[in-house]
């Protein structure tokens, strides 16, 4: 389907730590909850908010770390962490240790966070009507002008007029 076709051209080769380490701070962002509502929404972590985070749990773990030390790894300079720092950074970015080590769990573990931006970027309702439709065996094609119309239906029904497209902005391509 040409769907998986976007998708799969989407998922970068995460064939080094440096690349996976990169990929987590790229697609991972810290909650409201651990870092206040004042903070910009949507902001990457920073290294010494991982390293905090890590040596935050260091009286349970026995794990600390810099952020120089974490700069390092996403760099590329440091190439060979001792395994409690891999898997205190899995435990930061709450993915799997295997995320670091097995080519087939970092592939699943990004086509999770592709998933999960894609919900995040559209209507979650939007996203389960796509998956229903995949099901069915309809072509992208066929799918996104299903999509189209539903929300073409949900502007007349909210009061827009047919052919008033700016109540659908996602659906402009």
């Amino acid at each position: 389907m040409v769907d998986d076709q976007r998708v799969e051209q989407e998922l970068l080769p995460l064939d080094t730590l440096a690349a996976r380490l990169e990929y987590l701070f790229e697609k991972i962002r810290p909650t409201p909850e651990e870092f206040g509502d004042s903070d910009e929404p949507g902001r990457k972590y920073t290294n010494k908010e991982i390293a905090d985070k890590i040596n935050s749990t260091a009286h349970e773990t026995g794990v600390t770390i810099s952020a120089a030390y974490i700069g390092e790894l996403r760099r590329g300079v440091a190439s060979d962490p001792r395994t409690s720092h891999v898997r205190a950074l899995a435990s930061a970015f709450g993915v799997s240790t295997s995320y670091f080590v097995d080519d087939a769990a970092a592939r699943r573990i990004q086509e999770q966070l592709t998933l999960l931006s894609e919900l995040r970027r559209m209507d979650v309702k939007q996203v389960a009507l796509r998956q229903v439709l995949a099901d069915t065996g309809l072509s992208a094609t066929d799918t996104q002008l299903i999509e189209q119309m539903v929300a073409r239906l949900r502007a007349v029904a909210e009061g827009a007029s047919p052919g008033d497209t700016s109540a659908a902005p996602d659906e402009r391509r």
